[in-house]
C-alpha cells in the first residue's frame, strides 16, 4: 500500500501547482528555481493531481436548439426541454457532455425544503459528477429509487449516487438497501416488510424532483447487461415482451405501456404509480442506442422533462411521426 505524502511534501507538490498553474512559469523555469530537474517537476505535477491537489474544471459554453426544444415539447406535452447541439464524438466524452448539460438543468430545481429521488446509470453518474453547488442544501432529502445493481457496477449504483449528493448537497439520504431483482415475489415481499425498505419506499411518494437516466435494451447501452446484472438469455425474455427500455427498471414498450408483468414482479423500485406522482421527472438519457427507449418513456409519460442533444432528438421525432 502507498504511503500517503508528508505534510511537508503536500506543500511543496501545492508550491510547484500554484507556480505551474497561477503564476505561469514552465516547468524548467520551476526546476531552475528549485534546483531540481525538469522532470522532477512533471512527476510532480503528476503527483499533486493524484493527489487532488490540483481540480481541473473546464467550462464548456454549450449551445442549445430552441426550434427541436419547442418542437418536442409540443409533440410529447413536456413541462420542459434542454437540448444542447451535439455532434458525433466518442462516447466517454458525449457522456461528459450530456451530464454536464443535465447538471445544468437539474440545477434550478434544487431547493432546500424539496425531497429529491433518484435512479441509477452512467448518465446519472456523470451528471452528480457535473454539478457544481455553492451551498449545502442542510434540509434536503434524497432518496434511492431503485433496489442495488451489485459489486461489478458500485460507481453508477442507486446507493452510490445518492450518497454523493449527500456528499455534494447535504441534506439526508434514503437508502434502498436490496437488490433490484431477487428470485420471486414471496422474496420481495418479505424484504418490503423491513422497516428501512419501508420507510424508504414511504419517502418515495414524497418526492418533488426525479432525476432519471432511460435504459436500452441495446446491449451496448445497457446498463443492466454491461454491469453483468443480466445475461443475454434474460435480455432476450425482455425484448420477446417487447420491452424497449425502462426507467428506474420499470420496463415499457415502444408505446410507452408497461411490459415484462413477470419479472417486474420479483423487482424492487418505486412503483409506476408512485413515479408517474412526481411533480418534477428528469429524464437525462441521449445517443442513437437509446433512440426506441426514449420515445416509449416519453410517451408512457415517465419523465416530463427531457435533457439531450439535438441529433438524438431529431431521431425520436422522427420515429413517432413514422
Amino acid at each position: 500500500m502507498a504511503r500517503k505524502p508528508s505534510k511537508n511534501r503536500i506543500n511543496k507538490l501545492a508550491d510547484v501547482a500554484e507556480m505551474y498553474y497561477l503564476d505561469g512559469l514552465t516547468q524548467s523555469q520551476i526546476a531552475k528555481k528549485m534546483g531540481v530537474t525538469r522532470s522532477t517537476i512533471s512527476r510532480m505535477i503528476t503527483d499533486a493531481r493524484e493527489e487532488g491537489i490540483i481540480e481541473i474544471k473546464i467550462l464548456r459554453k454549450f449551445k442549445f436548439n430552441e426550434k427541436i426544444q419547442k418542437e418536442i415539447i409540443r409533440e410529447f406535452d413536456l413541462l420542459d426541454a434542454v437540448i444542447y447541439n451535439g455532434q458525433p464524438e466518442e462516447y466517454d466524452r458525449y457522456l461528459t457532455h450530456l451530464g454536464s448539460v443535465g447538471a445544468m438543468a437539474l440545477n434550478p430545481y434544487l431547493k432546500d425544503d424539496i425531497v429529491l429521488g433518484t435512479a441509477w446509470g452512467t448518465t446519472l453518474h456523470a451528471t452528480i459528477k457535473a454539478l457544481d453547488i455553492e451551498k449545502n442544501l442542510p434540509n434536503i432529502k434524497i432518496v434511492q429509487l431503485v433496489g442495488a445493481l451489485g459489486e461489478k457496477s458500485l460507481d453508477i449504483d442507486g446507493h452510490e449516487l445518492v450518497h454523493e449528493l449527500v456528499n455534494k448537497l447535504g441534506g439526508e439520504g434514503y437508502y434502498l438497501n436490496t437488490p433490484y431483482i431477487v428470485d420471486s415475489r414471496e422474496t420481495v415481499e418479505a424484504l418490503m416488510s423491513v422497516q428501512s425498505v419501508c420507510e424508504t419506499m414511504e419517502m418515495m411518494k414524497e418526492c418533488d424532483v426525479g432525476l432519471f437516466g432511460v435504459g436500452s435494451l441495446e446491449l451496448d447501452y445497457s446498463t443492466f447487461f454491461n454491469a453483468g446484472y443480466l445475461v443475454l438469455d434474460e435480455m432476450k425474455g425482455l425484448t420477446i415482451h417487447g420491452a424497449v427500455g425502462n426507467v428506474c427498471g420499470l420496463f415499457f414498450n415502444i408505446q410507452g405501456e408497461p411490459t415484462a408483468r413477470e419479472f417486474q414482479q420479483r423487482s424492487l423500485t418505486i412503483s409506476k404509480r408512485d413515479l408517474m406522482q412526481i411533480p418534477t421527472r428528469i429524464g437525462i438519457a441521449g445517443g442513437m442506442g437509446k433512440i426506441k427507449a426514449i420515445l416509449g418513456a416519453l410517451r408512457g409519460g415517465y419523465i416530463n422533462i427531457l435533457v439531450t442533444d439535438d441529433l438524438t432528438t431529431k431521431e425520436i421525432l422522427r420515429l413517432a411521426r413514422e
